[in-house]
């Protein structure tokens, strides 16, 4: 058990918590929320041991591992990426140093030294230093890496992929908690699905803090939200903690009407006969009670920003259209051969790993690129309005807020306006005279949707606009999207804007562009997993040219075979994984502690339950259609 008692943590103008005390169990995963100022990253850096709290302790297992992932992270040198994530574990490190030392001791002949050889040899392969550089391999590898990036310099690298190296450094430390700050930053979708995969076969606890719902919703059996300088704890997965959080809104705002209404009665007693010397005792004993009540107040609400797209000019039908379009960079081959319309109307995510070509092909629709062939045009009517991924860095920084939204807003735009507008995104009263460059990453995502929205268009093209804004600002953006009745195109890593927005997906992935029209997101999802998982027996059914037709109808049967057997251990765990459930079921509908461990491992056994029926219906479908082939 990890425990927060008596927390403080005071800064000249503010203080972030004061006597936090928070309990957490050695196996949970929890994500930490509450708004930006909170104090969450404060937090995690006191849990890390990297901050001091100014009052206060925080008690942890003897010999307790801990893996911290700060926000930003700095890392250079000229080590390798897989080299600098292997350097993560220091006490491997520090055995491995004192393996080669003794080593050396031996060869000269100093057997004296064999017995710690011994043991720090065993408590090296304990931990892993043999299969180290394996690990390495295979964390940097579910993170987007391929060999010749793993064996690149950490120093050649963008900030990008530096990020990711150290998010696979903290992981391989095989710590007791894993403390991670928005870990899912600069992370493309596969990334952050083998993420989630690896966080729920993690045998630790987990604390993070994240902006992304559909992570959280994956990851997490529980939430403590910190705000006002305390600590409430949720037990469920996001969604879960806004469902509960409602009904408790709702439950204090009823308590607080029931007791308005009770003050309002004694009130209304003791004004009617506080001059009747018959009533003066129970006047006095109300009027006791009065003083003694304590008062229930309204949580204060958190200020979000709230916007919508303007209403547009109507474009002709055909919005867009692409013909043979290609585009390569230093002889490597971009956006392969493509041809596609866009219509009036359709809400296309375009999704695929970084560096796959997604943005070239925004960039080509706004116009800041040119197609090496091929054409695309605009159809009638077409306003184009560009969100960069680079937006931020256009903005000058020696302007102020006012001054950088006067700067595009047309000749007509009133002061009036902008002012309102910056208000709806949270720059009020002398907050639009800051300087752009003091602005946080938020603010600055903020200032930039806020000049989209000066000039009305009907085509938008957004790439990675959620980047730097908090999950109330991400809501707000999902809501006006949604209402907005142009088309648009966007590119983004948070699956749940992608769920509820996009009307159709356009895979772009190494080697080809894909189309998946009239698909949502899950849809599309079920049929590129289907595809992943399918080419081991596809692939069987075209054997090698030369092979005989005995060979064939052995390698056939060979593969029936080994389906048969998966099954069989599947079926075994789909029965284990539904006694689970159904006992953590039970066992969750307990308060307390033990109820809220429960929660936590019941989300993780539902998943697994869900991952692994689907993988027993997947296989029996090839086995079925294997049989067919056979007879």
């Amino acid at each position: 058990m990890i425990t927060l008692s008596g927390l403080s943590k005071h800064y000249p103008t503010k203080t972030l918590f004061s006597d936090l005390s928070l309990r957490i169990s050695l196996r949970e995963r929890m994500a930490l929320v509450g708004p930006n100022g909170a104090g969450k990253s404060s937090l995690m850096k006191i849990l890390a041991g990297v901050s001091e709290p100014d009052d206060g302790t925080v008690s942890m297992p003897v010999g307790y591992r801990v893996g911290y992932l700060p926000q930003e992270v700095t890392i250079e040198g000229d080590m390798t990426a897989v080299g600098c994530v292997m350097s993560g574990d220091e006490e491997l490190m520090r055995l491995e140093e004192e393996m080669r030392s003794l080593e050396k001791r031996l060869a000269a002949g100093e057997t004296k030294v064999l017995d710690r050889y011994g043991e720090v040899q065993s408590r090296f392969g304990l931990l892993g230093g043999f299969e180290q550089e394996t690990t390495a391999r295979k964390v940097l590898d579910g993170l987007g890496f391929d060999q010749a990036r793993m064996d690149a310099k950490v120093s050649d690298l963008s900030g990008g992929w530096r990020m990711r190296v150290a998010l696979a450094r903290t992981l391989v430390t095989n710590p007791d908690l894993l403390l991670l700050d928005e870990p899912t930053n600069h992370l493309d979708i596969p990334s952050i699905e083998w993420l989630e995969s690896f966080l729920l076969d993690f045998p630790g606890a987990v604390l993070l803090i994240s902006h992304d719902r559909s992570f959280m919703n994956g990851v997490v059996g529980g939430v403590i939200e910190l705000s006002g300088g305390k600590a409430v704890v949720f037990t469920g997965n996001y969604d879960a903690y806004l469902a509960e959080k409602e009904r408790r809104a709702l439950a204090l705002e009823s308590a607080i009407a029931r007791q308005e209404e009770e003050i309002a009665k004694t009130q209304d007693f003791i004004d009617r006969f506080r001059s009747k010397a018959t009533k003066a005792t129970q006047v006095q004993s109300r009027i006791k009670a009065l003083e003694k009540i304590e008062r229930l107040e309204k949580e204060t609400a958190q200020k979000t920003v709230k916007f919508t797209f303007p209403a547009p000019v109507r474009s002709g039908d055909v919005v867009a259209s692409f013909t043979g379009i290609e585009k390569s960079y230093d002889g490597r081959v971009i956006v392969h051969p493509f041809d596609w319309t866009l219509r009036r109307g359709m809400k296309v995510a375009l999704v695929g790993p970084n560096g796959a070509g997604k943005s070239t092909l925004l960039k080509m629709m706004a116009g800041a690129v040119e197609p090496d062939a091929g054409t695309y045009q605009t159809g009638t009517n077409v306003t184009t309005s560009y969100y960069s991924q680079h937006q931020l860095e256009i903005l000058e920084p020696n302007d102020t807020v006012l001054a950088s939204m006067e700067s595009v807003a047309p000749d007509s735009e009133t002061q009036t306006r902008i002012r309102g507008l910056l208000g709806a995104f949270l720059f009020k009263n002398d907050e639009v005279f800051k300087k752009v460059s003091v602005l946080s990453g938020g603010e600055k995502s903020r200032l930039a949707l806020a000049r989209m929205l000066l000039s009305p268009a009907n085509l938008l093209l957004l790439d990675e606009p959620t980047n730097h804004l908090d999950l109330p600002s991400r809501e707000a953006l999902v809501e006006a999207l949604d209402a907005y009745r142009g088309t648009l195109v966007f590119i983004t890593h948070d699956r749940y804007v992608i769920e509820r927005i996009a009307s159709d997906i356009i895979e772009v992935v190494p080697g080809a562009i894909r189309l998946f029209m009239n698909h949502r997101f899950e849809t599309y999802r079920a049929k590129r997993d289907a595809v992943l998982k399918a080419p081991p027996l596809a692939q069987a059914a075209s054997s090698p040219s030369g092979a005989s037709p005995v060979e064939k109808a052995g390698k056939e049967e060979g593969e029936v075979e080994g389906i048969e057997r998966r099954i069989a251990w599947i079926e075994k765990e789909v029965l284990e994984l539904e006694t689970v459930v159904g006992q953590l079921e039970e066992a969750s509908r307990k308060d307390g502690a033990e109820g809220k461990r429960a929660a936590s491992k019941l989300v993780v056994a539902r998943k697994k339950l869900t991952e692994k029926t689907a993988e027993w219906e997947r296989l029996g479908g090839l086995l079925e259609r294997s049989g067919q082939r056979q007879s």
